[in-house]
């Protein structure tokens, strides 16, 4: 025993006089990089071992700071809730009645706890931060993944967890985008067992008036307007009424709008406007929306007329242009060519509105235009937006758009030298001038599509008649 570490300290000079020996050697080899990276590598494993030791006299002086409950079971997660548990009959028979779940102790008190998913969490995360066991945990996740993919749970999806007296996970329930509810629950055997059911959709007409006294935006703030409704109001009357110069203090105005929700409140879809009446110092403007049975959405009078519209000339603003229309050296080919849109220059991102109502009939890449969207607006105009970076992605070929509605972003894809909007407008199946004036005729609604206009307009305001009629 004695012999091992004698043999050490002997072995140790003759290790350092090598050492020594070959030192100089090694680094007259050794080019000024390697020398550099060497140094570098030395200073690394010193901060490691500083490291190292810094995390083991941290950790157990923390540990030591922290007081931790002896029993076990002292600790509870409904010791955590505030709320007062409801009663059994109310729990049970809401539950069982309306969702039909599978409780096996009815003769307990349940206890519903609501939580919401947080970013980059998990369902069975979810459960473990409710301290639900991993086992309960992973079972409840399996039987809900069997009728909804759980990978497309969103950060703030509300989540409805049921303990029992004694904090014994019974299962949970969710409420999907379109209303349905889908849910888990234990039966008699303590297995999962995972149930839908369709939720009820409601649509309310909302009527709201107000007078303006200083701008029509700050009149829509007060009187509790959404500002999606606003945006839909300006682009009912684009072209129609200058919200800065032809409204006046005093003058009033009503808004009729669509509101989906479920049976918890939560709101469906975008809120849509249906109906507003606005008065100016020159005339009062009344715009219904109405889809006729081609699917063509619009604003139309009280006589069925759609408002003539000016197709935008410049999608992006009052921006810089740095290529026009007409004949030009190609930045790229390096040859004459002729320019067949408007080029905008704008930063990666910027949204691109459409220039007019329309009809998406191609959207997907388009050789040299790169990501490319062309939308029909009658049967004569069409306008076409290249070098997209992304899309709007509840967009497809047929979609319908409105003016100024965002259809995708700029970008720099296909052959472009920096990110902007290609804009072109196509007339006759021929490109010409964007930046020259083009309107799309009035549509008046005619025999049978009069008919379910006046109808549906009835149904939107009660007041409305039809003004031949009146």
């Amino acid at each position: 025993m004695i012999l091992f570490p004698r043999f050490l300290k002997k072995l140790h000079p003759l290790i350092h006089r090598g050492y020594l020996f070959l030192k100089p050697a090694y680094w007259r080899l050794r080019t000024p990089a390697q020398k550099r990276f060497d140094i570098k590598l030395q200073y690394i494993f010193i901060g490691c071992f500083i490291g190292v030791l810094a995390t083991a006299l941290v950790i157990p002086a923390a540990h030591r700071l922290i007081s931790y409950p002896t029993d076990e079971a002292e600790v509870r997660f409904s010791d955590l809730i505030t709320e007062e548990p409801l009663p059994p009959e109310d729990v049970l028979q809401k539950e069982v009645q309306t969702d039909d779940l599978l409780l096996n102790e009815a003769e307990t008190q349940i206890i519903p706890i609501l939580l919401q998913l947080n970013k980059n969490e998990t369902l069975s995360g979810l459960l473990t931060r409710a301290d639900v066991s991993m086992a309960d945990a992973l079972a409840a996740s399996e039987s809900l993944s069997l009728i909804t993919d759980l990978r497309k749970l969103q950060p703030g999806q509300s989540f409805e967890l049921f303990f029992n007296e004694d904090n014994i996970f019974q299962g949970l329930k969710m409420e999907m985008r379109n209303g349905d509810i889908i849910s888990t629950f234990k039966n008699t055997d303590g297995d999962f067992v995972p149930q839908s059911k369709e939720g009820k959709i409601e649509t309310q007409l909302i009527a709201l008036e107000g007078i303006i006294q200083s701008s029509f935006a700050a009149a829509a703030q007060e009187a509790d307007v959404p500002s999606s409704i606003v945006q839909q109001v300006t682009r009912a009357l684009d072209g129609q009424i200058n919200f800065r110069t032809d409204l006046k203090a005093g003058e009033p105005f009503k808004i009729i709008y669509e509101k989906k929700t479920t049976e918890t409140g939560k709101e469906i879809g975008k809120s849509q406007l249906l109906y507003v009446s606005l008065t100016t110092n020159r005339d009062t403007y009344e715009r219904y929306y109405f889809v006729d049975g081609m699917g063509v959405q619009g604003f139309y009078n009280e006589y069925g007329e759609s408002a003539p519209q000016t197709i935008m000339k410049r999608p992006l603003g009052r921006g810089r242009i740095s290529s026009g229309f007409g004949t030009r050296i190609h930045p790229i080919l390096g040859y004459k060519i002729h320019h067949d849109g408007v080029d905008f220059p704008a930063p990666i991102g910027t949204p691109i509105p459409a220039a007019a109502d329309g009809v998406i009939v191609r959207l997907g890449r388009n050789g040299g235009y790169g990501k490319y969207i062309k939308i029909k607006h009658n049967n004569t105009y069409s306008t076409a937006y290249g070098h997209m970076n992304a899309y709007n992605k509840e967009l497809r070929v047929g979609s319908y758009v409105k003016r100024g509605e965002t259809i995708g972003y700029v970008g720099s894809t296909g052959r472009s030298t920096g990110p902007h909007l290609h804009f072109e407008v196509i007339k006759n199946n021929r490109q010409v001038n964007p930046l020259k004036t083009y309107t799309l005729p009035k549509r008046t609604l005619k025999n049978q599509t009069l008919k379910a206009f006046k109808e549906r307009a009835k149904e939107i305001n009660p007041d409305y008649v039809y003004p031949s009629e009146n």
